[in-house]
């Protein structure tokens, strides 16, 4: 039994810092997809970050790889300058979250309505499950208010008195 319970230690010891290589990984690919999606704007950067077979969960979004990449030109349409900085990122296992700030100008139709030709800037959790060195799915929560506002969707709240 003492042996067992040292072999697992050993191994959990010797496995150990692949892991952390793995997370570490992970991170860097999630890093550069957004800096070569957004930033560079590379309308190839969802073939080769993104798994053929892609989930994506925010069912506001088209689904599949194809759908990512129709939403990513429709984004980029609309808002030439759009940009993305992560602010944070954490990874564990095959997972890897991000809080991301985006930025941008509508200044192309968005949506079916015409350029507002106003600054944008919402931001959101990103959630990923990363398979075989790509990414398989994604989740978030988009903090849709400014990007509403922004938008002409909604009136900005009324200033409260002081």
């Amino acid at each position: 039994m003492r042996s067992l319970v040292l072999a697992e230690c050993v191994l959990a010891v010797a496995l150990s810092p692949a892991r952390a290589a793995d997370i570490e990984a992970n991170k860097e690919l999630y890093r550069h997809y957004i800096d070569d999606l957004w930033n560079k704007k590379d309308p190839t950067a969802p073939d080769r970050y993104l798994s053929p077979d892609y989930v994506e969960h925010n069912t506001n979004l088209p689904p599949g790889l194809d759908g990512r990449k129709r939403f990513v030109a429709t984004v980029l349409r609309a808002f030439p300058d759009y940009h993305a900085e992560i602010l944070e990122v954490v990874a564990e296992g095959n997972r890897v979250v991000a809080r991301v700030q985006f930025t941008g100008t509508n200044d192309g139709p968005y949506e079916g309505r015409p350029p507002t030709h106003n600054k944008l800037s919402f931001t959101t959790a990103d959630f990923f499950r990363i398979a075989d060195g790509k990414i398989a799915e994604h989740w978030d929560v988009v903090n849709v208010l400014p990007r509403m506002i922004a938008l002409g969707q909604i009136q900005p709240p009324a200033s409260v008195p002081k």
